[in-house]
């Protein structure tokens, strides 16, 4: 996914966790989907191995069908999608909507939560315990239980004018 334009998909920027073997990865994003009732197909694997791929780990489904296109050029876009909303349903990846910037795809493979600009649409993911004191405060004024992952901040990143 290296080739993907950076106009299609917003900035991102990666919190820290553990890397390991990329195709071991696949296999068990994909072996979450068998076990969910979902088939595993060559053109599902495909985009499972461009979502771990690529730099970029917030991307749209245009970057992900540009990259699966390298190794595999019969799959349409339509077909992606068909594909991203399958490995959605069983949690292997989530849609993280950014307004007027469209959409992103991205692994659910560690708990994270996502800051993203509402000027660029840069994605920031910060570490689940990077919340901590967050979800004390929110507990503790409020009654509140912060989700262990997945939440959403929208602000300005410090590239954008404020």
């Amino acid at each position: 996914m290296g080739a993907m334009a950076r106009a299609a998909s917003p900035p991102h920027h990666r919190a820290p966790h553990v890397h390991h073997d990329v195709a071991a990865r696949v296999d068990a994003a994909l072996a979450r989907l068998r076990a969910d009732g979902g088939r595993v197909t060559p053109a599902r694997r495909a985009v499972v191995a461009a979502l771990y791929g690529g730099p970029d780990h917030h991307v749209t489904a245009e970057d992900v069908a540009r990259a699966v296109a390298h190794s595999h050029p019969e799959v349409h876009l339509s077909t992606v999608y068909r594909a991203l909303e399958a490995l959605e349903r069983a949690g292997v990846v989530a849609r993280l909507d950014l307004g007027a910037t469209g959409a992103v795809f991205h692994l659910v493979d560690h708990e994270h939560h996502h800051l993203v600009c509402r000027s660029c649409g840069a994605v920031t993911e910060v570490a689940d315990g990077d919340l901590d004191g967050l979800r004390r405060h929110l507990r503790a004024r409020y009654g509140v239980e912060l989700g262990a992952t997945g939440q959403t901040l929208a602000g300005t990143c410090r590239s954008c004018p404020g």
